[in-house]
């Protein structure tokens, strides 16, 4: 297996998306929209929430895509502030996954490395990481043979273009497909366990991080692709932008690995490393009964999440101004996040919306169909060790209004929302606080 050489290194540096200059690769933070009567009734229309007493201390953002897709209205509360977010941070790996695949993609284009054994002794060579423009200790994380992508375990060079293993991405929201991977965990409880994870192909626990959000499943996808790599992607899109409130920056596994002392021997992948807390709102268990740790590795702001939202929505990832690209990988996070069916985990916030639902006695909004959702929730309970449970949402819905609005305009709405900090207290729970915000949002909204 013949090394590249240093002008062959230099090709490969230049269409690798981390690499590049971050000032041409970061995503415009959200800010509050302006400068339009849409974007004045916006803002009147939701900032009460700011100042209630159940919602205003979390952070919160809404974007409306109704009236222009490419261009939504946006409306931030507290945007900067950084929680835990839990399981929502997922979303951090699904988006590393996609931008790994297309740097694959492009390298094989170059006609330079070709074969899975070759990609893995690229993604360790400290020589190409060096080339990059983005920080160079950052890049060298990636190098290290125990943290670089473990390219031959994630893709599938038999298939045209190169894809991750297992069934197709694209594939994944049809209920053949669904049935298919969970009628496989009907033994384990309807969760992935360690001795079962290796028999799961990596497009199938990307569905399984995405739709169900499965621990286990999600863990064994990020020790695949490395934590530096997947801290690289999200500082180069500025989603990872600490000093500017930009805190997606989930830096470990979801699942606690198994002892390998005890029999059956399990099968979990390669320690992480890279895990790199930071300081946040809320509070964890310090182990000794009290609560002092406010350092997380799985924490989230709403300005994060919500350039993530519109950047997901928009196709405006994967490739900077490349709309194939962009388009192929947005739709692949898209079909494999929850989609409010029976295989998928609930939103509280989309429960709030449709009158269907009543969880924690609180009523839908009258007369909405909630006729699509993508979202991806976070939840920490006490029994996680958090001192009062929270609640984090990342979610866009699409409705239908029947009867229709005073505004018959916003009879079909498109919308999402984002929020980090709902936390339980003594007059609300946080899946009811969830639920409010929803009902709140939409009726808002229908005013418009």
């Amino acid at each position: 297996m013949a090394t590249p050489t240093d002008a062959q290194l230099d090709q490969i540096a230049d269409v690798i998306f981390v690499m590049r200059d971050r000032k041409t690769t970061r995503l415009p933070k959200p800010a509050t929209s302006t400068g339009s009567p849409a974007a004045a009734r916006l803002s009147a229309a939701l900032d009460w929430i700011g100042t209630d007493p159940d919602m205003g201390a979390a952070g919160i953002g809404v974007i409306d895509f109704t009236a222009d897709a490419m261009h939504p209205l946006v409306w931030m509360h507290n945007g900067d502030l950084p929680f835990r977010i839990g399981s929502a941070s997922k979303i951090a790996m699904m988006l590393a996954a996609v931008q790994l695949r297309l740097d694959v993609r492009k390298i094989l284009d170059l006609h330079i490395v070709s074969t899975p054994a070759e990609f893995d002794a690229l993604f360790s060579n400290r020589k190409l990481w060096s080339r990059s423009k983005s920080p160079r200790s950052e890049m060298l994380e990636i190098a290290d043979p125990a943290a670089a992508p473990q390219i031959s375990k994630i893709f599938d060079f038999a298939k045209h273009p190169v894809d991750f293993f297992g069934p197709d991405p694209k594939q994944a929201n049809l209920p053949a497909h669904k049935t298919a991977i969970t009628s496989r965990l009907a033994a384990t409880g309807g969760e992935l366990t360690w001795e079962k994870a290796s028999t799961f192909a990596f497009s199938e626990r990307f569905w399984l991080t995405g739709s169900l959000s499965d621990n286990v499943a999600a863990t064994a996808c990020v020790a695949e692709i490395g934590v530096p790599y997947i801290k690289a992607v999200l500082r180069s899109y500025g989603l990872a932008d600490l000093a500017h409130g930009m805190s997606l920056y989930p830096t470990s596994g979801y699942a606690p690995y198994p002892d390998r002392r005890k029999p059956p021997p399990p099968s979990p992948p390669r320690p992480l490393t890279g895990i790199d807390p930071i300081k946040v709102r809320d509070w964890w268990s310090d182990g000794a009964g009290g609560f002092t740790d406010n350092r997380s590795w799985v924490p989230g702001s709403a300005a994060a999440l919500a350039a993530f939202m519109t950047a997901l929505m928009t196709d405006a990832f994967a490739d900077a101004g490349g709309l194939v690209a962009g388009l192929d990988a947005c739709e692949d996070i898209r079909i494999n996040l929850a989609d409010g069916g029976a295989h998928a985990i609930v939103s509280f916030l989309v429960d709030g919306v449709d009158p269907l639902h009543t969880l924690g006695g609180i009523k839908g909004t009258a007369g909405t169909r909630v006729t699509r959702q993508l979202n991806k929730i976070g939840i920490l309970k006490k029994s996680d060790g958090a001192k009062s449970p929270l609640v984090a949402e990342f979610v866009y819905v699409e409705t239908l209004q029947n009867p229709a609005p005073a505004a018959p305009h916003r009879s079909v709405m498109k919308y999402a929302v984002v929020a980090v900090g709902l936390i339980s207290d003594a007059a609300m729970g946080a899946s009811q606080k969830s639920e409010a915000l929803g009902i709140a949002v939409h009726n808002a909204l229908l005013t418009l």
